[in-house]
């Protein structure tokens, strides 16, 4: 009898050792499983940070490309100037560097399952990096005009210059077609400020409700009524 106490005994004491490493092993796991979920939400919310810094950035380039072509438009027509665009549309100093969301990023938009949202942004760096290089092939395209004039000189807000007849004749091509440019850029940055503007507040909430992100958007006033009315900045909440 008390050789099957010892034995039942030891048996017993396994099987509570062994309940024991095995609660505390699931304990362990479960803690460990917990912990990559975290990880995994911080990476994500960091991707959630980037995209929003990028489509803030692009929102910001679209209403300063729009601002400064509206400008001069707007400059020439309160001097009761009549030149063509290319003579008072002026280089923009710095034309904005591209931007690139990483696939991380959109993989991350993706799977949050908002496909309207990531529909609207998707394909938004690739126009501001566009629009961009038009800014870019413009200012180019301007100078190389300009520097063809003689006696080329400013006359209040519009560029005039001294040209013989065939010397009219052979920049006109030129002219059009920088004045095409001009008109082409501005419906696109119109265009493209307004619908960065919904995208950005989209893909705000989408990051806030999903991820828990807390940053908010303050937009600037826009001084021109007949466009959207904010450029953004971000701050934190």
């Amino acid at each position: 009898m008390p050789r099957d106490m010892g034995f039942w005994g030891t048996i017993l004491g396994a099987v509570i050792g062994g309940s024991i490493a095995y609660f505390i092993q699931m304990k362990v796991l479960r803690e460990a499983r917990k912990e990559r979920d975290r990880d995994h939400e911080r990476v994500k919310q960091a991707q959630g940070h980037s995209l929003l810094f990028k489509m803030v950035r692009i929102h910001s380039d679209f209403y300063g490309i729009h601002r400064h072509i509206e400008s001069c438009f707007e400059g020439a027509t309160q001097k009761g100037l009549k030149g063509e665009p290319w003579q008072f549309v002026l280089p923009l100093a710095n034309p904005p560097d591209h931007v690139h969301f990483s696939s991380e990023e959109m993989g991350m938009l993706l799977a949050l399952k908002h496909d309207d949202v990531f529909n609207m942004v998707v394909s938004m760096d690739v126009i501001h990096n566009s629009l961009s290089d038009a800014m870019k092939v413009l200012n180019s395209e301007r100078r190389a005009l300009t520097e063809r004039l003689k006696h080329d000189e400013a006359n209040g807000a519009v560029l005039s210059g001294e040209l013989s007849k065939d010397e009219m004749l052979a920049l006109r091509p030129r002219m059009i077609e920088v004045n095409t440019l001009i008109e082409s850029i501005r419906a696109s940055a119109k265009r493209d400020f307004g619908e960065s503007r919904e995208a950005l507040d989209r893909v705000q909430k989408v990051l806030r409700d999903k991820l828990g992100l807390t940053l908010k958007l303050q937009y600037k006033d826009d001084p021109n009524p007949s466009t959207p009315k904010q450029s953004a900045k971000t701050r934190g909440a």
